[in-house]
């Protein structure tokens, strides 16, 4: 899923569930929950390509062991 998929449905997802409680901040708590599983993406920057697959797959589905 893209990036602005993720922030997308998070903020819809945030509005669901905290609307109420919340109000507008829901949207954005939403947003930023759902973008938080792409930040992996910063390990390219500090490892090897294979390390930085490695982490990613770890991180997004940790009950997949090999």
């Amino acid at each position: 899923m893209d990036s602005l998929t993720q922030i997308v449905l998070g903020a819809a997802v945030g509005e669901a569930v905290l609307g109420k409680k919340v109000g507008n901040k829901a949207m954005m708590y939403g947003a930023i929950a759902g973008t938080i599983p792409d930040l992996d993406v910063m390990a390219n920057y500090v490892t090897d390509t294979v390390t930085a697959i490695e982490w990613h797959r770890g991180f997004t589905t940790p009950f997949s062991f090999p």
